[in-house]
């Protein structure tokens, strides 16, 4: 693990964090327009964890997120997206960026995705492995403008989907990205 380098930017503390090459894989990918992001992925793990458009000093990154193959849950825009104040170099967001990170490398997440009609209606992504505790990231629907415009059927529906009325729910846990 590289340590006798200063850390000038977000590049050198990934470096830094992630240069385990036994555990980690990295895909940067910063430099593709279509893409912009830098991947890394825990050997064994399907848990990606995506630093996203990083500037040209990589001085700022517009946001964080993770994600795993097996489920519809995602961690959501951690960093608030389009250059967030979090998104700055400084010590302040490197704590939080560890913080944000202690989730898919050492606590695990679960992920309650809720169908209606067989296709997904919402996910609710959560901390740690527990699916009846652990703080929730993300709460993701998935209807797109006609929830909008039928907002208030939305909430009925939202309602008899959580409670188990309507739909079928399935739980997924995810593991740590480190064991």
């Amino acid at each position: 693990m590289k340590s006798d380098i200063e850390i000038k930017n977000w590049k050198d503390y990934l470096e830094m964090k992630f240069s385990d090459q036994t555990i980690y894989t990295i895909n940067d990918a910063t430099d593709v327009l279509s893409n912009g992001t830098y991947s890394i992925i825990a050997k064994g793990s399907e848990t990606e964890i995506c630093f996203i458009w990083p500037d040209k000093d990589w001085l700022t990154i517009d946001d964080i997120q993770f994600y795993n193959t097996k489920v519809r849950g995602w961690s959501g825009e951690l960093l608030g997206g389009n250059g967030p104040k979090n998104g700055e170099f400084n010590q302040k967001n490197i704590e939080h960026v560890n913080l944000v990170l202690e989730t898919p490398l050492k606590k695990g997440w679960t992920s309650t995705d809720y169908f209606l009609f067989g296709k997904i209606f919402k996910s609710v992504t959560k901390e740690g492995i527990n699916p009846d505790a652990g703080l929730v990231i993300l709460t993701d629907y998935n209807f797109g403008c006609i929830g909008m415009i039928l907002f208030p059927i939305s909430l009925l529906i939202d309602f008899g989907v959580t409670k188990g009325l309507i739909g079928k729910k399935k739980i997924s846990i995810i593991k740590p990205m480190i064991q």
